[in-house]
């Protein structure tokens, strides 16, 4: 069975490029093996789950809030139409980008559910 052998030899290349580029996997073949590496992010109980508002909706919400703060610059980014932590995460992620950790704060204001802003650097 010359087939089984070059699916076999594909899959290990496969199995070996992911655990070089330090991947965790379970993957069932086609024969039904089951073929593990790492943690099972399943079992481990990760947070890390598809975004549920969609790739790039928040950052396109928020990003214009905080674009153009100049340093001593604040906003308040109203959290109508997303959750003020993923809010506050994100814009926490593209400060730290753009103008270095340590340089911005944030705190979230749960009288006017938004999300408030200062650039300090």
């Amino acid at each position: 069975m010359p087939t089984y052998s070059l699916r076999q030899k594909a899959l290990n290349n496969l199995l070996t490029g992911l655990k070089n580029l330090g991947c965790s996997y379970v993957i069932v073949d086609s024969e039904g093996a089951t073929h593990t590496y790492g943690e099972d992010p399943k079992k481990k109980g990760s947070s890390k789950k598809g975004s549920r508002y969609g790739f790039g909706a928040l950052r396109d919400y928020y990003g214009p809030w905080i674009k153009d703060l100049e340093p001593g610059g604040t906003t308040e980014i109203p959290c109508d139409k997303f959750d003020v932590i993923a809010i506050q995460a994100g814009v926490a992620n593209l400060a730290s980008d753009m103008w270095g950790s340590g340089s911005f704060m944030t705190s979230r204001n749960k009288e006017r559910n938004s999300l408030e802003v200062i650039r300090i650097l």
